[in-house]
């Protein structure tokens, strides 16, 4: 009896806890429903401030770790249905085929590993592709593209702070759990902090903000706060001192002057060409001197992922490579490599050679769609990422955030699944439908590297 009495306590407490997590997230459901807006700006604030340390864990041992980010997601996509018809699209059959072929890949060989995959694939990818692609079918599209815009200009003037201060104040959110081990110390290069933000990382700050380039120049907003904001962006992208982070909002920004259809006129990309270039010819000596600093440091990490070539001879058409070992204390490696700096080459490793070369035909689509002009805000935003999903794996909320914007590309290709923008002045109009052409594009499934250890080489 007295050992009954003892274990009825702890489960007694458990039980309250479900219930009050349960009762919670009905009050939330009901709370965001009144405005499926105000839902998805709660979730981007999320994104942007809360870092990815802060969740609760589930299952019955609670070794399923969630962040809060996707915890929230969820309920957001709960806001969004129904939300009107939902075209089916090849990108839509890819991101099944990555969770299919991840799930039977659990039965298969290296079970625990095809495992890990596929809870990361589920409450990282998923989530936020799911969300991307729901959303614009009830919220206005240059909306979530303002929504964007603000959020991550608050995220910029943060970092620059950061940068000027020296002091990171997400950090002080302790958690004690791994993610707080693993993404809460600082970084530096060349002596140099790396600003980092909520993000966990420089380089998920940096892809992050890159994202939000294109976006904040496809909004509503007036065009000189647009300019405004984008620089902001750029000058604190440059301050994480990541190579691929600075490459993505450069290209971001130049791709979105030559080939964005929505809302800028000649003057504004003229404009926007001269100051962006004008704060690039400032900050490169910033960049440059901090590089020349960090010496063998940053071209080590270079090397470093030259070196992660030799696993592409280890997949396998479907599943987890065979090289694939996990070690005692729970790391994931592959051969002798521990973090795959590529989320391709991770996702090869994991999901096989088959959905790898679905997911480049499908980045060769959206580039395609971008180089005739015909590529929306989020395309854009996605096709400037190419570098960064090549030489990083996805990581902390950046992780989910590039599968949002991945989910919006898909359905702001698509009309009348996404509303257009025929109230900006000077907008033409797209035709309705899109060729089929358009209509069977973008982007696949990559893996998530943060139960897979931190970067032993930083970009």
């Amino acid at each position: 009896m007295k050992s009954l009495a003892a274990l009825s306590g702890p489960l007694a407490d458990r039980t309250l806890l479900v219930v009050l997590g349960i009762a919670m997230v009905a009050l939330a459901f009901v709370a965001l429903r009144r405005s499926t807006r105000w839902a998805l700006a709660l979730w981007l604030v999320i994104i942007a401030l809360v870092p990815v340390w802060i969740g609760f864990n589930l299952g019955a041992s609670g070794n399923l770790y969630v962040p809060i980010a996707s915890g929230v997601a969820l309920i957001v996509i709960a806001t969004l249905i129904p939300g009107g018809p939902v075209r089916f699209t090849l990108a839509d059959g890819l991101v099944v085929l990555l969770v299919a072929v991840s799930a039977v890949a659990t039965a298969v060989s290296n079970s625990s590993v095809a495992l890990s995959f596929l809870l990361s694939l589920t409450i990282y990818f998923v989530v936020g592709y799911a969300l991307g692609r729901l959303a614009p079918h009830r919220i206005d599209l240059r909306w979530i593209y303002g929504a964007v815009a603000v959020v991550f200009t608050v995220v910029a003037i943060l970092a620059i702070l950061e940068s000027l201060t020296g002091v990171n104040v997400f950090v002080g959110l302790h958690a004690s759990n791994s993610q707080y081990t693993l993404w809460g110390p600082l970084q530096y290069r060349g002596g140099e902090l790396r600003v980092e933000g909520a993000f966990g990382h420089s380089i998920a700050l940096a892809c992050s903000l890159a994202i939000a380039i294109p976006l904040t120049l496809a909004s509503r907003l007036p065009s000189w706060l647009r300019t405004c904001m984008v620089l902001v962006m750029l000058v604190a992208t440059t301050l994480t001192f990541s190579r691929v982070g600075i490459l993505g909002a450069v290209l971001g920004l130049v791709l979105s002057i030559l080939f964005l259809r929505e809302g800028l006129s000649r003057r504004m990309r003229a404009v926007l060409a001269t100051g962006g270039a004008a704060a690039m010819f400032v900050l490169f000596p910033v960049i440059s001197t901090v590089l020349t600093a960090a010496g063998s440091e940053a071209s080590g990490s270079a090397a470093y992922r030259g070196d992660l070539l030799t696993l592409v001879g280890q997949m396998k058409p479907i599943g987890v490579a065979g090289s694939a070992r996990k070690s005692a204390d729970g790391q994931v490696y592959f051969g002798n490599f521990r973090s795959i700096d590529s989320q391709l080459i991770l996702t090869g490793l994991s999901g096989g050679t088959i959905v790898l070369a679905a997911i480049v035909v499908a980045l060769i689509a959206a580039i395609v769609l971008v180089v005739l002009g015909k590529g929306s805000a989020a395309t854009i935003a996605v096709v400037a990422q190419i570098p960064a999903f090549a030489t990083v794996a996805l990581i902390t909320q950046y992780s989910i955030f590039a599968w949002f914007i991945i989910g919006l590309a898909v359905t702001s290709q698509l009309t009348p699944g996404a509303k257009e923008l025929a109230d900006v002045p000077g907008h033409r109009a797209l035709p309705s439908p899109l060729p089929t052409v358009q209509q069977r594009v973008l982007v696949g499934g990559r893996a998530e590297r943060t139960s897979q250890g931190a970067p032993t080489q930083p970009d």
